[in-house]
């Protein structure tokens, strides 16, 4: 083998043997929609922040899980926890569910965000209302 085949092969090894810390999350709060509109909620759990210094950057995504409609909501996620710091929930309304926040042909569905306090709680409560309509994350967090 040629060294620079060796060192190639070193440098894949040494990134696949990175240890990922993960931490064990229960989100159990509620969403609501402004207007009374029905649908699916697809929520996603994000990082706050992610990178450092002049590479920070807000928002990671780290889990989704989609809902048969708004009110009470619960699942478990796992969280990187090295990646990133703060946890943000963001959500939007399928009103018209084809699976994509504002098709063409849809009216507009509205979305929100909320940052989680606690963390690194192992429970986290919050209280989500979906209210701007046809926003994705990163154009309301932060806020």
């Amino acid at each position: 083998m040629s060294p620079r085949w060796i060192v190639a092969m070193m440098i894949f090894a040494a990134c696949i043997n990175e240890d990922l810390r993960l931490y064990e999350v229960v989100l159990d709060g509620t969403v609501t929609v402004t207007g009374g509109a029905t649908g699916t909620v697809h929520l996603e759990l994000h990082h706050a922040h992610q990178g450092e210094g002049p590479l920070k950057t807000p928002l990671g995504l780290i889990a989704e899980v989609t809902f048969d409609a708004p009110g009470a909501v619960e699942w478990t996620a796992l969280v990187p926890v090295d990646e990133g710091e703060g946890l943000v929930v963001y959500g939007w309304l399928d009103s018209d569910g084809d699976g994509l926040l504002c098709g063409l042909d849809a009216s507009p569905e509205p979305a929100g965000v909320i940052a989680l306090a606690g963390f690194p709680d192992h429970a986290l409560t919050f209280a989500l209302v979906l209210d701007a309509p046809c926003a994705g994350p990163s154009a309301l967090y932060p806020p």
